[in-house]
């Protein structure tokens, strides 16, 4: 039964190179030792976001130090579907959940902004990276998603590439459907969704929004959805498109 299940998975932040050995932080060890409940001699998966995947020994583990080798190579590394999201966070565990979910999802990039009606002022980094990388162990995707700078709605997109076409998700618009948009624009272009704070953008932001051709304001349907229901009923969306 130990040889057919699959290997359990840690990220790394390192470069990897074939027999050679590797020192884990306090926090990785931490996590194969008390999370993973591994032993010395037992073997791993470790991906770096770079380089694929590889099988790891555990050569030495004790409550602080653990020492990795790194034996071979089992899958090469993908160049993903570029798939973006700008998010206003939402509060509590709710925003953890939504990172969660999207990077089960296929996201590439991440980027939280602020907005007119925003609650939250702040954002965690290290607890946001930390949910991302949970997820992108959990789920067997060996990259982790970048999760860029906080700024505000209009300073990402004054510098956004507009060759990456955006959905915004409106709560208000009507009759403007998923559909009803990869009918009429190329798909390949299409690759980034834009959700706006709970209660909405504010009118001037609407206004801004409306006015950038490469943004396409769609209705997700009759109901108003929360933050993080829409981000991940979008991307589940766009994705199926893209296929």
């Amino acid at each position: 039964m130990k040889d057919i299940l699959p290997l359990k998975r840690l990220f790394i932040k390192t470069e990897f190179k074939e027999k050679s050995l590797i020192n884990l932080s306090v926090s990785n060890t931490h996590y194969i030792s008390n999370v993973l409940r591994m032993r010395e001699k037992q073997k791993l998966s470790i991906f770096n976001g770079f380089q694929g995947e590889w099988e790891g020994i555990i050569k030495s583990l004790n409550k602080k130090k653990g020492l990795i080798l790194i034996d071979k190579q089992i899958k090469k590394q993908e160049e993903d579907n570029l798939i973006n999201i700008i998010y206003v966070p939402i509060k509590g565990h709710r925003n953890y959940y939504l990172i969660e979910k999207i990077t089960e999802l296929g996201i590439s990039n991440i980027y939280p902004i602020i907005s007119e009606h925003s609650v939250i002022k702040k954002f965690n980094y290290k607890r946001a990276n930390a949910c991302a990388v949970a997820a992108s162990q959990q789920s067997g995707r060996i990259s982790v998603p970048k999760i860029h700078e906080f700024k505000s709605l209009k300073s990402i997109l004054s510098s956004w590439n507009k060759k990456d076409q955006i959905i915004f998700c409106d709560e208000t618009e009507k009759n403007f459907f998923f559909n009803d948009l990869f009918k009429s624009k190329p798909k390949e272009k299409i690759n980034t969704i834009l959700i706006g704070p709970e209660g909405g953008f504010s009118l001037s932001e609407k206004i801004f929004l409306k006015n950038l051709n490469y943004i396409y304001s769609l209705t997700l349907g009759k109901r108003i959805l929360r933050a993080d229901t829409a981000a991940i009923s979008a991307l589940t969306l766009l994705i199926d498109k893209k296929k």
